[in-house]
């Protein structure tokens, strides 16, 4: 629908809002327009009016808003691209929902009139490669057995390859073909993908700007972090006969991109602790699998300083973290206990996360709507998730000879406040042999929490209910 001169100006200037992250801004003058009944139904502001909503972390309200815009015109390809986004971060928030999946792989084809190869909607191909990159490890069972989705493996590739063919130097798509090739475990590619990126970037140490659930990191993800594991990963998968050279190259590049992490900001827990792991899984290397009394005192030292200095942000963060998961019901207090139990009375766990507070307080205290605060907050998810992993791979390491004490109750927290970030890190971590790898899936086959996250993803998709949850939102969004 037309609008007129001057109310297609103000049209412009909350699109410019908008744009800029001013987003309440935006959404004032979008509902100034709306209240005109001739531009209630105007699909171009109802469709820019759903994007802020999207980044304001209101999955419902915006995939509502896209929703009735996208049937209603058909052709409206833009619309149909963030109705795609949209639903991909909230997959993502809501541990890969895979009806979530499902519908923003269908939103994103439709908005490349299901052509990737001829498409030159870059953006929209981009971000359904990303989508794509989701279901490749979205099946447990296969990431048991140490495989991914092979099919979709291709798929992303397929419009990430396009989207980087239409833009060469489109930073965000060289970024998730990286993370692609790495769940591949075709690290060279993944390592090479990111070295491009970071050249053609303006910001070399950030990777991915885009619309991310990631609220706390201005919608970045940590490129140097990345570096330096795809440098780790390296060190177990060179040939024999390049295999000592290649592998002190490599364990080089992962702690040089580690220590330039902590140079731009010393006080990057994450990067202090990766430092840890990748010296330590290092030295064990050098002296054929072990480790002597100096090196243990050596790691121990570093710990200390690791806890001293990182108890106050990352610990409590964690302590947060479980208070929310809690809430919503996807951990349960029965479950943190007994990882305290396995870990044992004065561990690193009981002494620093799992407190007696935590555990046994009858009402969690938290805000009042945990679920959009675990989605505002899903940065902390992943920072705590990779902080338990690091930690159950130093354990791994010293053989449960240090104040670190038991892997498993690592694991098995990591695992519980993340469990794809979990199960693609334990697939691909140098600190483990293929066997000790092998072993440790296994045992996690039978884990209660897995079984019900692969019951949730044998449920069938069913669109007419989502649709009807979205349609429930229909006065709402009549009253904006």
């Amino acid at each position: 629908m037309q609008m007129d001169q001057n109310d297609w100006v103000l049209a412009q200037k909350a699109e410019t809002l908008r744009l800029s992250g001013a987003y309440r801004q935006a959404i004032n003058i979008f509902k100034e327009l709306r209240s005109k009944k001739k531009y209630e139904d105007n699909p171009w502001i109802n469709a820019h009016l759903g994007t802020i909503y999207c980044q304001l972390m209101n999955y419902e309200l915006a995939a509502a808003l896209l929703l009735d815009v996208t049937e209603k015109h058909q052709n409206y390809l833009w619309a149909h691209a963030q109705l795609g986004e949209i639903y991909r971060l909230w997959a993502i928030v809501e541990n890969r929902k895979e009806e979530y999946v499902d519908e923003s792989i269908a939103s994103f084809t439709t908005a490349i009139n299901g052509q990737p190869e001829q498409s030159n909607y870059a953006w929209a191909l981009a971000h359904l490669g990303a989508t794509y990159r989701l279901k490749m490890t979205g099946n447990i069972d296969q990431l048991i057995k140490n495989q991914i989705d092979q099919e979709s493996k291709q798929e992303a590739l397929k419009c990430l390859n396009r989207a980087i063919e239409l833009i060469p130097t489109y930073t965000w798509a060289w970024g998730m073909r990286a993370t692609v090739y790495r769940l591949a475990q075709e690290y060279e590619n993944s390592l090479w993908d990111l070295a491009v990126e970071t050249v053609i970037s303006q910001e070399t140490e950030v990777l991915q700007n885009s619309s991310s659930p990631i609220s706390g990191l201005d919608s970045r993800r940590s490129n140097l972090h990345e570096h330096a594991m795809l440098a780790f990963y390296l060190t177990k998968t060179n040939k024999k006969d390049q295999q000592e050279e290649q592998k002190d190259k490599n364990y080089s590049r992962a702690l040089a991109y580690t220590q330039q992490a902590l140079i731009l900001n010393p006080g990057d827990h994450i990067a202090q602790l990766m430092l840890i792991v990748i010296e330590a899984n290092k030295t064990k290397e050098k002296r054929d699998g072990s480790l002597s009394e100096q090196d243990i005192e050596n790691i121990k030292k570093e710990l200390d300083k690791f806890f001293l200095d990182g108890d106050p942000v990352i610990f409590n963060k964690c302590r947060n973290l479980l208070r929310h998961l809690v809430a919503v019901g996807r951990v349960s207090k029965n479950k943190l206990k007994n990882i305290r139990d396995r870990a044992g009375t004065g561990s690193i766990l009981a002494e620093f996360v799992l407190v007696e507070d935590l555990i046994d307080e009858s009402d969690a205290d938290v805000s009042e709507e945990p679920e959009k605060w675990l989605w505002k907050n899903f940065a902390v998810t992943q920072a705590c998730s990779s902080v338990m992993t690091l930690l159950s791979d130093l354990s791994s390491i010293l053989k449960e000879d240090t104040s670190l004490g038991k892997t498993k109750p690592y694991r098995d927290l990591s695992l519980a406040i993340n469990v794809f970030d979990s199960l693609e890190r334990l697939y691909q971590t140098p600190a483990l042999s293929e066997g000790e790898r092998s072993t440790t899936l296994e045992s996690w086959n039978k884990e209660p929490l897995l079984e019900t996250v692969k019951k949730e993803r044998q449920k069938k998709s069913n669109k007419e209910e989502l649709k009807k949850k979205l349609a429930s939102l229909s006065s709402i969004r009549t009253s904006l």
